[in-house]
């Protein structure tokens, strides 16, 4: 019997992989035999990464649809075909609402959401072609309250919803699902969230069920079943990475009423 979780040959799109979650993904994807094309919005970005996967590089910034069609036209050029799409651009602004001009919020939107979608539709006729699949990323942010990073919450919320509505317009050519890590530990999180100490990093792992902080190869994991054939009849789903909770409303509410 075949392997349902078989990459190989299979060419798969990073967008956003020059660090962090999506250099994780590019970098087991690789791992996993499938022939990478990696991306950040400038060639310098991608040295690591294409060396480390040997992955073809594209650059373009998600927002701009001709710069990202001339990605896939590059694409089309060295492979041929494009089996996947992992669209994990993305970046959260901090601020309260109230003191949030609408600039901001509305690049929140662009740069999340709207990114997304445009990366998506770039990719889509060739992966209609091969009957291919698109996960997008999302964030537990957009199922939860998100105080400080509200605009951040809104934009994934529309990320899970475009998941539903991309599923059920391009099936079944093309399977389209989401991925939402919890907090996962990267270069990025380890400066701006933890300050450098890993010693708050354990602390933040003892707050989830399974008892550590995520790693961009749990997200990997995730991708790597929503691309293959071992997913063939999941589409529009959405897909918690975040190491299970350990309590809910109820248990807040108690812990806040101990602790006077």
């Amino acid at each position: 019997m075949d392997d349902p979780f078989d990459l190989q040959g299979r060419v798969v799109w990073v967008t956003g992989s020059s660090r962090g979650i999506g250099r994780g993904i590019a970098e087991h994807l690789a791992g996993a035999g499938a022939q990478v094309v990696v991306h950040a919005r400038s060639e310098e970005a991608l040295a690591a990464v294409v060396a480390a996967t040997g992955g073809l590089p594209v650059v373009a910034d998600v927002r701009d649809e001709a710069a990202l069609a001339a990605a896939v036209e590059r694409i089309a050029e060295r492979h041929g075909h494009l089996d996947g799409l992992v669209a994990n651009v993305g970046g959260a602004a901090y601020g309260p609402l109230a003191e949030l001009d609408a600039d901001r919020f509305r690049r929140q939107l662009d740069l999340n959401l709207t990114g997304a979608f445009a990366a998506a539709r770039s990719a889509y006729p060739l992966l209609r072609e091969s009957r291919g699949a698109v996960v997008l990323v999302s964030a537990t942010g957009a199922s939860q309250p998100t105080p400080l990073f509200g605009a951040y919450g809104a934009a994934k919320a529309g990320v899970e919803q475009l998941t539903r509505s991309l599923a059920a317009e391009w099936g079944p050519e093309v399977r389209v699902n989401c991925v939402s890590p919890g907090l996962i530990l990267t270069e990025g999180s380890l400066k701006a969230v933890f300050r450098g100490d890993e010693a708050l990093v354990a602390r933040a792992g003892r707050t989830t069920a399974v008892g550590r902080v995520g790693r961009p190869a749990d997200v990997a994991y995730a991708c790597h079943y929503l691309l293959s054939p071992a997913a063939a009849f999941v589409s529009g789903s959405v897909l918690t990475v975040d190491g299970g909770p350990t309590e809910g409303p109820t248990q807040r509410i108690l812990r806040a009423l101990e602790q006077g």
